[in-house]
């Protein structure tokens, strides 16, 4: 599916857009890449997509750390921080708040605008460069975190914009970030980052740094390293997804980031809504494709309980509901900056 048009210069930057993302971490950290790196197994459980990526011939490499293991600064060094500040910079350029004052707080990001601009392709790989530097092995748990809530996130935003376009079709871009196709596979499933020796899709970058690797289709409870949280962090680029946050997440402000964003999501109609005339609960599609996350369905309610504004959770506790009802309608549109076209 495709989408709108824009006004704006032809395509500055074709010859960049069929280049794999993937081989610009090779510039960010060649000394951290060894040669047969082999992709990230395939996840079994439910991905955000709910899609297996391609299995690889590479050779082996070695298995890099887990997300929940302890770092070397955990023996009282100082823990290794990556540097942000290109990712900070580019939220503050192209972030639009789109929310009025007293609102949930709601953004847009411009891929348009970020599509044309000169210099885009370099200054994609300094911001590798920079989020890249420090290998999460070396990284406290907390940075690590943050860091890969910040890598995720930035990730979405440079292939998205990368592959925007429709081959061959102009200024026709796609609808949505499902729709998006890059040379090396579907958006979600392709191989876009090497890390310590590992390629990385988005799907197993945020099964293996964000969520522990758990796998959710064998059932059990989730690993205790596991915050459900995160799933109120990352953006994946739709509408539907909770907003992308102004500032980059930082290890010594992440228990309240964490917090404020959860509660900001669940503020917001399109992650929950009480219809007080049925007394009916729609809740977010995350509390079904990752109900294992919260502990199941149950235990989700809970979490939108805790988390709910507390008239809206005074509303449901009064008329004693125990259950989510169903699920709000998710928006799978590129969450673009909704433009002003000139005449």
């Amino acid at each position: 599916m495709t989408g709108d048009r824009w006004l704006g210069i032809e395509d500055p930057y074709r010859v960049f857009r069929m280049k794999p993302l993937w081989s610009f971490a090779a510039v960010a950290a060649l000394a951290l890449t060894p040669a047969g790196a082999q992709a990230a197994p395939a996840d079994s459980a439910t991905s955000r997509t709910s899609a297996t990526p391609a299995a690889t011939t590479a050779k082996p490499a070695a298995k890099p750390a887990p997300a929940s293991a302890k770092s070397a600064a955990g023996s009282g060094a100082a823990a290794a921080t990556p540097d942000v500040s290109g990712y900070q910079e580019l939220l503050n350029e192209l972030l639009t708040v789109i929310s009025a004052p007293g609102e949930p707080l709601d953004t847009r990001f411009d891929y348009e605008k970020f599509y044309d601009m000169r210099g885009r392709f370099e200054r994609c790989k300094r911001i590798r460069r920079q989020m890249l530097a420090v290998p999460p092995s070396a990284m406290d748990e907390r940075t690590r975190l943050a860091w890969a809530i910040n890598t995720y996130n930035y990730l979405v935003i440079e292939t998205a914009t990368e592959y925007l376009l429709v081959p061959e079709r102009g200024r026709l871009r796609y609808m949505g970030p499902r729709d998006i196709k890059t040379p090396m596979g579907p958006f979600f499933q392709a191989p876009l980052v090497e890390i310590e020796g590992k390629k990385y899709s988005l799907d197993q970058f945020e099964l293996h740094f964000l969520f522990a690797d758990f796998e959710r289709a064998k059932g059990g409870p989730p690993p205790a390293s596991l915050d459900p949280r995160i799933h109120f962090a990352v953006v994946c680029g739709a509408i539907g997804c909770p907003p992308l946050q102004p500032r980059a997440y930082r290890a010594d402000s992440l228990k309240i980031q964490l917090e404020s964003a959860t509660r900001n999501a669940l503020a917001m109609p399109r992650h929950l809504v009480f219809l007080e005339a049925s007394g009916r609960v729609q809740a977010s599609s995350i509390f079904q494709w990752y109900s294992r996350d919260f502990g199941g369905m149950e235990k989700a309610f809970d979490f939108v309980l805790n988390y709910a504004p507390a008239k809206t959770r005074a509303a449901i506790e009064q008329r004693k509901i125990k259950s989510i009802s169903g699920m709000t309608v998710w928006d799978w549109n590129l969450n673009q900056t909704v433009r002003k076209k000139e005449i």
